[in-house]
């Protein structure tokens, strides 16, 4: 073979080595999440595309058992009661693809968790939706106890204004009469007393 064409099948070996080094793949897993490799997309996850391009700056992979995770704003409530280690890596799994982190590093992310945190996920939401059944049982007990005390003080109010309405009648029949003795007249100064101190508005 001539000079010449070795040459042209090493650049052409060159360029071929450097357009395969800038394929992008585009995944997709079975969550819906998409991310992009310069390898083909792992097991699991489904290949959308194969875009030849720059390649981008490589992320290197994290340390994500002892490095604490942004907090989005979808963390569970649960987390509260779940160790410093799970919530992190928990965490680092909700936000990997924005923040970059490999696939493969995901996985093993999500195989650590299923064998470290998934009981102690299960126990975590277990105490939260029992306290939350509490505080509910609470709640409404505490609001059928106000409405039978609002209850029990209208009836007593109602009762205080029927005996009132009984006393109005009985001492306007004792004013109207004309041969009260000086003990009944006593005894009609103690009642408007007791009329006053009780039912007057």
């Amino acid at each position: 073979m001539k000079v010449g064409g070795v040459a042209l099948l090493l650049a052409l070996g060159w360029w071929g080595a450097d357009v395969q080094a800038q394929i992008r793949y585009h995944c997709r897993d079975d969550r819906g999440n998409t991310f992009t490799l310069s390898r083909p997309c792992p097991e699991g996850t489904k290949t959308t595309a194969a875009v030849a391009g720059p390649a981008p700056a490589q992320y290197s992979s994290p340390r994500y058992d002892n490095t604490p995770a942004r907090s989005s704003p979808e963390t569970p409530d649960h987390h509260q009661y779940m160790s410093s280690r799970c919530r992190t890596l928990d965490e680092n799994m909700r936000s990997g693809y924005s923040r970059g982190i490999k696939a493969d590093v995901l996985e093993g992310m999500r195989r650590e968790y299923r064998r470290d945190c998934r009981e102690q996920e299960q126990d975590a939401q277990s105490r939260l939706y029992g306290e939350r059944r509490a505080r509910d049982k609470e709640r409404r007990e505490a609001e059928k106890e106000s409405q039978l005390a609002a209850q029990a003080s209208r009836e007593q109010e109602e009762r205080v204004a029927q005996q009132c309405a009984e006393s109005r009648r009985i001492l306007a029949n004792k004013r109207a009469r004309t041969d009260l003795t000086e003990g009944e007249k006593n005894d009609l100064r103690r009642f408007e007393e007791a009329f006053l101190a009780r039912c007057k508005r």
